[in-house]
């Protein structure tokens, strides 16, 4: 099959995604997964700019949250009080000196681990699913072939829990969100089933509220690459790929759900 152009492969990816990994198996190359994980760094790296100082300022209220509950906690001893309240002051100095100087190369280096953590992220799940596919299956997929398709699904949506974006990280999906935060002034940005709930205050709703539409939407695309490359149907691919997203969804739910009883 004749090999397709990227540009070609992002409309299909969009609009025909029965079409966007055609001629993928045993047809790939670097330039396949590279170039959405460059468009993806640079979505991660630049869209949040749009709301930063709704960040810092949440970034802000949680700390004096977090301090004002240490200070009123009759069970934490003196001493580890102090020690509590020195720890989110200085971390209340460093959102500070992020906010006034964000050029400041102690402020930027984080910038540069944008696509090391995309590509380690992609990469995770990519070893789970070619393990499924070639161990499970009896599948010959390559490694960067299965790598390709869940870099590729990061253009439309994808879970940010390991950068600490809550919007998510995947390109279209910031592009839609950013001004929408700009005009709540609120980054908790998701269109999933936790719109129902006035509060999140329990490990289901927190696991309901990380199945955003535009993360769905990758997850089923990525459905479609997996059944392409191991000549499955759409539907044992989109099942196949849900089954191991939903448990590691779970478990990034019950991780914010702990980091928040904890706070």
């Amino acid at each position: 099959m004749e090999k397709i152009s990227f540009l070609q492969r992002l409309v299909n990816l969009i609009f025909t995604p029965s079409k966007a990994f055609d001629g993928l198996a045993g047809n790939t190359s670097y330039k396949d997964w590279l170039y959405p994980l460059i468009i993806v760094t640079l979505g991660v790296g630049i869209l949040p700019l749009f709301y930063r100082d709704i960040s810092f300022y949440e970034a802000e209220a949680r700390l004096v949250k977090i301090e004002r509950s240490i200070a009123n906690n009759p069970d934490i001893p003196e001493e580890m009080k102090t020690e509590y309240m020195d720890n989110m002051a200085e971390a209340r100095e460093k959102v500070s000196d992020a906010k006034e100087n964000p050029l400041a190369p102690r402020n930027m280096w984080g910038f540069a681990l944008i696509p090391v953590v995309l590509f380690v992220s992609a990469a995770f799940f990519s070893a789970i699913l070619l393990l499924i596919g070639n161990f499970g299956m009896g599948g010959k997929v390559k490694f960067f072939e299965i790598f390709t398709v869940v870099m590729m699904t990061y253009l439309i949506g994808g879970n940010g829990f390991f950068m600490n974006s809550i919007p998510g990280v995947g390109t279209l999906e910031l592009m839609v969100k950013a001004p929408l935060i700009g005009i709540r002034e609120a980054t908790d940005m998701l269109f999933s089933p936790g719109l129902l709930f006035e509060e999140i205050d329990s490990f289901l709703k927190e696991f309901l509220n990380q199945l955003d539409a535009f993360r769905i939407w990758g997850m089923v695309v990525m459905g479609f690459g997996f059944g392409k490359l191991y000549n499955k149907s759409t539907a044992a691919g989109i099942i196949t790929v849900a089954l191991p997203w939903l448990i590691l969804g779970s478990i990034g739910a019950a991780l914010m759900r702990a980091n928040s009883m904890a706070g």
